[in-house]
């Protein structure tokens, strides 16, 4: 584990403000300017093909519980419009149910290895007080969980696509292999305030010891934030 000590700014959701939302798949998506995200992208073989079907038949239950139908081009809107709580069920449910897939360590589990994971940690960086600020991170065998502010002038997917594209050239080189190395869509979330920072800090320290990893399996660099 690797800790830098100068504090970076947090700057958390503000229900006050203008938020942007769109929908990639069935992941729902909020911006707001100058906000910390928690964001999760994974290997794209990091979650078999049965469980993915299972997945997507359970948010057709669930939707249509609610009249949205996703045959419909515009059920995206329509989700749109369920309440605030309805919404966070439905993340809450969806990220509960990636991360602990996630952490069986499905597929090639490429980030196991150290020259690969010295190049996602360098990806990362290179990129930190450029397009984004960087907070706490750790590289897990199959998926990468960071906090993340993008600097004014870039969104989160644009700072992800430039991470992941970076970081899979690199890679493929590496392993001598070609084809998509990352799942194109990621997960992310709005930290809302204070405690929900230091419960997705405690998250991230953590993972490994939850996933059952031990050292060199994994890459974790941490931070701390100043809230004021």
């Amino acid at each position: 584990m690797i800790n830098t000590t100068t504090p970076i700014r947090f700057v958390p959701f503000n229900d006050a403000l203008p938020v942007r939302h769109y929908q990639t798949g069935y992941l729902p998506h909020l911006r707001q300017k100058g906000c910390t995200y928690f964001a999760t992208f994974r290997l794209a073989d990091s979650v078999p093909v049965g469980r993915l079907n299972q997945w997507k038949q359970e948010r057709h239950t669930w939707l249509s519980a609610r009249n949205i139908d996703v045959t419909n081009s515009k059920w995206k809107e329509a989700f749109l419009q369920l309440s605030i709580q309805d919404r966070q069920v439905y993340e809450r449910n969806f990220a509960s149910k990636l991360f602990e897939s996630l952490d069986e360590g499905f597929g090639e589990s490429w980030l196991k290895q150290k020259e690969v994971q010295d190049i996602v940690a360098a990806g990362m960086r290179h990129f930190d007080g450029i397009r984004l600020h960087l907070g706490d991170f750790v590289i897990m065998p199959n998926h990468v969980h960071a906090l993340m502010t993008p600097i004014d002038g870039f969104e989160l997917e644009e700072v992800l696509h430039s991470v992941k594209s970076w970081t899979a050239n690199q890679v493929n080189g590496v392993l001598s292999r070609t084809g998509e190395l990352w799942m194109k869509d990621s997960f992310d979330r709005l930290v809302r305030d204070g405690e929900e920072l230091l419960r997705i800090q405690q998250y991230i320290r953590r993972n490994p010891v939850k996933a059952k990893l031990i050292a060199g399996e994994f890459y974790l660099e941490t931070k701390e934030y100043d809230s004021g």
